[in-house]
């Protein structure tokens, strides 16, 4: 039993080993460039987020002040909905800044890119939701004339908002999915001899 004991021991300790050469084997190089590249889109997301709910602001803000009735309201909204969109947009610049790419270890990079990828999937989710709730409001406007160009208006706002939402995150998602996944494949497969870590990617 003592020998058998030995064997087993023995053989843990060549897996263990394997293991521990295996995460070595990664480029530090490939490694610290997969998580640069991800903190750089997701900058590229803030300032990108942030410039455009600038621009509804300033052209909401003149707008709404000239405008009346549907159109008025249309522009409120677009003010409304992009000063949150703004304060988004410079929560996630603040959060990226204090990445460091050098700092990331191998799972903690996977981790992080999962993350995003969920995260964007979990907005384009939220974005239908907007979209169908823009369209309840103008719905809404027929049972309620005193209100109708109000309804009208907030709803087109939110329809429109949603919309961009939509095609920004489902586009960024492609993009982490389709550039990061490969990277990823790549990283997590490096080993001695061709020896790889399989692993589901959503």
């Amino acid at each position: 039993m003592h020998l058998f004991q030995k064997l087993l021991y023995t053989a843990g300790s060549l897996l263990v080993g394997t293991a521990v050469s295996a995460q070595r084997a990664t480029p530090p190089a490939e490694l610290r460039e997969f998580s640069e590249q991800r903190i750089r889109h997701q900058k590229t997301l803030g300032l990108a987020l942030g410039g455009y709910a600038l621009a509804n602001i300033a052209v909401g803000s003149l707008a709404a002040g000239q405008t009346s009735g549907e159109t008025k309201y249309f522009h409120q909204m677009n003010v409304y909905w992009n000063l949150f969109n703004l304060g988004i947009a410079g929560a996630g610049l603040l959060g990226s800044r204090k990445k460091r790419a050098e700092d990331e270890t191998l799972g903690e990079a996977i981790r992080q890119h999962q993350n995003m990828k969920q995260v964007l999937l979990f907005n384009a989710g939220l974005d239908v939701a907007y979209i169908v709730g823009g369209a309840y409001l103008r719905e809404r406007a027929t049972s309620r004339p005193d209100k109708a160009d109000q309804l009208r208006g907030y709803g087109k706002s939110v329809m429109l908002q949603g919309g961009f939402l939509l095609a920004f995150d489902a586009v960024n998602y492609l993009i982490f999915k389709n550039r990061g996944d490969k990277q990823q494949l790549r990283l997590v497969s490096a080993g001695p001899m061709g020896i790889g870590l399989a692993v589901s990617i959503k």
